[in-house]
C-alpha cells in the first residue's frame, strides 16, 4: 500500500512538473484515490493527463494532440446565450474586482472603453460591490 501511495505521489510531482503553466484538476472518477488528473490551460482546454485519467476518461492521444475543452470532456458542457452572458458577466465581475471596484480602471484592464464598459454592465445586470 505504501509503495503504491508513494508511486502515485511520485506520478503526480512528475505530472505536475510536465505542466508548469498548466492548472491541475483532479478528475472526478469512482476511484478517488487512482490519481486521476488532467491538465487544463488558461483556455480551459485539456492538454494533459495521466494514465488513470486516460483510462478513466476515455482520452486518448488524438484527444491531446487536438485539445478539447475541459467541461466537454468532464460532461458539464453547456451552449447558448446565457452561457456566453454568464461567461462575460464573470469577466465584468473579476476586472471589477481586481481594479478595486475601479470602473475605468476595469475599462483599461479590458481594453474597452468605460461607456462601453458601463453598458455591458448595465446590460448584464452586474452591481459594484465596492
Amino acid at each position: 500500500m505504501a509503495v503504491v501511495d508513494a508511486a502515485r505521489r511520485i506520478e503526480a510531482e512528475n505530472f505536475k512538473m510536465a505542466f508548469p503553466k498548466a492548472r491541475i484538476l483532479l478528475a472526478p472518477v469512482p476511484d478517488k484515490g487512482s490519481g486521476a488528473l488532467i491538465a487544463v490551460d488558461a483556455d480551459d482546454l485539456v492538454v494533459g493527463a495521466t494514465h488513470s485519467a486516460r483510462l478513466a476518461l476515455g482520452i486518448t492521444q488524438q484527444c491531446l494532440d487536438k485539445p478539447m475543452p475541459a467541461a466537454d470532456l468532464l460532461g458539464w458542457a453547456e451552449s447558448g446565450p446565457e452561457v456566453l452572458a454568464e461567461a462575460e458577466r464573470g469577466v465584468l465581475h473579476r476586472a471589477l474586482a481586481r481594479a478595486d471596484g475601479n470602473v475605468s480602471a476595469a475599462a483599461h484592464a479590458l481594453g474597452i472603453s468605460r461607456a462601453t464598459l458601463h453598458r455591458k454592465l448595465n446590460r448584464l445586470d452586474v452591481h459594484r460591490s465596492h
